[in-house]
């Protein structure tokens, strides 16, 4: 069945390619020049600064800067704290990449690294102020707001994380031996690093057509529209906040898909953590309830405005 839908899928991206050529280079160049442009000098420094600290053990040293908030917790994870507010500051997929290095560090299980994914990788909030609230809606809203309402659900699954560790062995420190990064040489840092800016370039160009085509393919209105949201953010965003459409109905769906993230970003982090397996469908589930929560927060929200 699974391998049946990926056959169509293939043959359906062949035909497009066939029929829509321009559309399609059009589509990869914008996806590109977005990747070379913005993502790689953005996010390369990041991920060769991850790898190397993980590789000198600086991640434990750094949560130690934490102690006030550990005080309070005596029996959490040293990493955790430092998690949560570099994942949610750095956003998607770095993120993902520290959790992925951490439980291949031993630090986190898959469970919890899985629970803490859904935390520590959302979209950052320097995207949401420069771009959505910004560039595209003029800082017209009110921005504690509409952070509010993106962030609340997350927020929500946090303290059930906290209720996990006090009834549960979750999220408690795990005995370090042997780190599986301490094997690798400078050299497979910067090589894995490489790898994952080319793996998340790669992500965004195929998104970046898909995009592309969804615009110009025969779909129905309604389905179009969809997948607009739910491809690549930064489309979906410019393609939502310019629609002639009330701007209570704009604020609620710009809080949507910000929330959700788009298939490319979810791709974008499978990418960089595929060597912990953490699960790509769970991610896109508690994705999609984040999502719908939040538009119903700015749904309720932004009612009288």
């Amino acid at each position: 069945m699974r391998n049946g839908i990926i056959q169509f899928l293939l043959i359906f991206c062949a035909v497009s390619l066939l029929f829509f050529p321009q559309t399609s280079i059009d589509g990869a160049k914008n996806g590109l020049l977005l990747w070379s442009a913005t993502i790689t000098p953005t996010l390369l420094p990041f991920l060769l600064l991850s790898g190397f600290m993980q590789y000198y053990q600086t991640f434990h040293f750094l949560s130690r800067l934490f102690f006030p908030l550990k005080k309070l917790f005596p029996d959490i994870n040293d990493d955790f704290f430092y998690t949560c507010i570099l994942g949610f500051f750095c956003g998607c997929p770095l993120g993902a990449k520290i959790i992925n290095d951490l439980i291949l560090s031993g630090s986190y299980t898959k469970q919890e690294g899985q629970a803490l994914l859904y935390v520590c990788n959302q979209i950052s909030p320097m995207f949401t102020i420069g771009y959505t609230l910004t560039l595209i809606l003029h800082g017209n809203i009110n921005t504690l707001c509409f952070f509010f309402c993106l962030y609340f659900p997350v927020l929500c699954y946090l303290f059930y994380l906290f209720y996990l560790f006090f009834t549960k062995d979750f999220l408690h420190a795990h005995q370090i031996s042997h780190p599986v990064s301490i094997k690798k040489s400078a050299d497979q840092i910067i090589f894995d690093s490489l790898h994952s800016i080319f793996t998340i370039g790669i992500c965004i160009m195929i998104f970046s057509i898909g995009a592309s085509l969804i615009s110009v393919l025969p779909f129905p209105f309604f389905i179009k529209q969809v997948l607009i949201a739910i491809f690549e953010i930064t489309n979906a965003v410019s393609y939502f906040g310019t629609m002639q459409i009330s701007s209570y109905h704009k604020i609620i769906l710009l809080c949507m898909i910000t929330s959700f993230g788009g298939l490319s970003a979810a791709a974008q982090t499978i990418s960089v953590c595929k060597k912990s397996r953490l699960s790509f469908w769970k991610y896109l589930l508690v994705k999609f309830l984040f999502s719908l929560s939040s538009g119903l927060l700015a749904a309720l929200f932004f009612i009288w405005d």
